[in-house]
């Protein structure tokens, strides 16, 4: 019975383990496509680099910026 028992919550833990990442790896995710837009137009043009709508003011190199 406590085998049963521990097992349910073993597997309760490993659900809101899985929901947890699932939702942060959304939001992750949900902010990444402004930089992936900006930096998707810009591959293989060989001149210089123009600015994007999305990203603002400043220039789309071909380079993410680290944060």
């Amino acid at each position: 019975m406590r085998q049963h028992m521990l097992n349910g919550w073993l597997a309760a833990a490993l659900l809101a383990l899985a929901c947890l990442l699932g939702a942060t790896a959304y939001a992750e995710v949900k902010q990444a496509p402004p930089r992936i837009a900006c930096l998707h137009g810009n591959i293989g043009g060989g001149g210089p680099a123009t600015t994007c709508a999305i990203c603002g003011p400043t220039h789309c190199g071909g380079k993410a910026p680290r944060s």
